[in-house]
């Protein structure tokens, strides 16, 4: 695992987790909330049915009082007033009064005639109620409240209902009335409708902002890892240079040291050999030791010379890149039997020593890789000085890269981009469609200098 990707995790991981707490705990508070608040909502509209429905219930004994307490005509033609007033007191559409006696035969409905005179006392609901039973012992105990399910006229269907009964205890009758309550369900179900789609809102919205920070933090990381990328590819491109800087330097030091010192002993010695050589006439042993020390010191000079010209070729700092460059093709197919041809511009002053000095070590790193891995027999270099750029290019007829391409390289294909994109060139390696590799550089060129000059 990356440092990136535990750097991700390590942030965004967090994150999520808070953000889920904090989902399940809304929706956990939220669930609570609607609870409590439908139950209150059911409370309230509850208890205002239930002072409506004693409000019913009020008037309906204003309009029975006079008559039950004074039974005028007798207590018969009393009940049968009652029974007629009872029987077309309605309010709203379901509201009616109803009427039994106390071991539930009917006297009074309304709304269900076929109930008149019938015994109802082990009447049940769907739920297994035994609704005037009930409504009868609530009476009895000076008037209650039960809830229970019955028709309902205007739908024809069955609903909740809450049923509140009086006892009318002189007669032994139980009075009742009720209100259905199936719009509470409805009222508290749009309530619950209400909660849930702001819950999903709030969710939403934790949702998004939770996004948005994780996309936020993903950018700010990778932002800062590609800055910080970029910042140490600029100080490790800076430290490659010095170190090539350094190198430089080091390799004219040891080379001038070797061509200027070492080399000019040798030659003195040698000297010294020559005159000890021509002056042994007479001992022909002395002679032979003597021409033997020649070959071996005009083998070592030559060795030295070798030494000093690839570490810092003199022809670079006198003549130029194209001179050396042809030099350095014209050595190298001494010693390996490869043909090379070069072709090479001037480019004069338009190029700085640095740019001169990555361009020759470049060719030179391609030819030692031709001459150890290419087995080719023909080597092209060539330089072309343009007005903006100049390209340099490789070419052998060997065989080939392998396949794939290497994505970067080796150490030398490194080395040898890192020197190019320093002074802002750019270096690429490709297959010759007839068999070998191509190397190519292209340089941008000091178009000042050449205004100077």
């Amino acid at each position: 695992m990356t440092f990136k990707t535990k750097l991700l995790l390590i942030t965004i991981l967090p994150l999520i987790a808070v953000s889920f707490l904090i989902g399940g705990a809304t929706y956990y508070q939220s669930r609570e909330l609607i609870n409590t608040q439908t139950h209150a909502v059911e409370q309230r509209i509850l208890s205002t049915k239930r002072q409506e429905i004693r409000n019913y219930v009020s008037l309906a004994l204003t309009s029975i009082e006079q008559i039950y307490r004074e039974e005028p005509g007798g207590r018969a033609a009393a009940q049968a007033r009652v029974k007629d007033i009872l029987q077309h007191l309605t309010f709203d559409y379901d509201g009616y009064f109803f009427v039994y006696t106390l071991d539930g035969t009917n006297l009074v409905h309304p709304k269900l005639p076929q109930l008149v005179g019938g015994k109802w006392w082990d009447l049940q609901d769907s739920n297994g109620d035994y609704v005037i039973r009930n409504l009868i012992e609530a009476a009895q105990q000076g008037g209650g409240f039960h809830q229970y399910v019955w028709h309902k006229p205007s739908t024809g269907t069955v609903e909740e209902k809450l049923g509140y009964a009086i006892l009318l205890d002189k007669w032994g009758w139980m009075l009742g009335t009720g209100l259905y309550t199936d719009d509470i369900a409805r009222e508290i179900t749009g309530i619950r409708t209400d909660f849930a789609r702001s819950i999903r809102q709030t969710l939403f919205v934790i949702f998004m902002i939770t996004l948005a920070a994780i996309v936020i933090a993903g950018s700010l990381i990778a932002g800062v890892r590609f800055s910080e990328q970029r910042f140490a590819d600029t100080k490790l491109k800076e430290l490659t240079n010095r170190i090539f800087q350094v190198q430089e330097q080091e390799r004219k030091r040891v080379s001038t040291e070797l061509h200027d010192s070492i080399s000019q002993l040798l030659v003195s010695v040698r000297y010294g050999v020559e005159m000890i050589h021509s002056e042994a006439n007479r001992d022909p042993d002395l002679q032979v030791q003597a021409a033997k020390c020649l070959k071996t010191l005009d083998g070592t000079i030559a060795e030295v010379r070798r030494i000093s010209r690839d570490l810092r070729p003199s022809v670079l700092d006198d003549m130029g890149l194209a001179a050396a460059l042809g030099s350095l093709g014209k050595e190298f197919q001494n010693q390996s039997g490869i043909t090379v041809n070069v072709s090479a511009e001037q480019c004069h002053s338009r190029l700085s020593e640095g740019a001169k000095t990555a361009l020759y070590r470049v060719v030179q790193e391609c030819m030692t890789n031709v001459a150890r891995h290419a087995h080719a027999s023909e080597v092209t270099i060539s330089l072309k000085v343009g007005q903006q750029h100049l390209v340099l290019s490789v070419e052998d007829n060997g065989v080939g890269l392998p396949r794939p391409l290497p994505r970067s390289g080796g150490l030398g294909f490194r080395n040898m981009r890192e020197r190019i994109e320093t002074y802002g060139g750019r270096l690429t390696v490709s297959r010759r469609s007839p068999g070998g590799t191509r190397i190519k550089v292209q340089m941008p060129l000091d178009n000042a200098a050449a205004k100077a000059a």
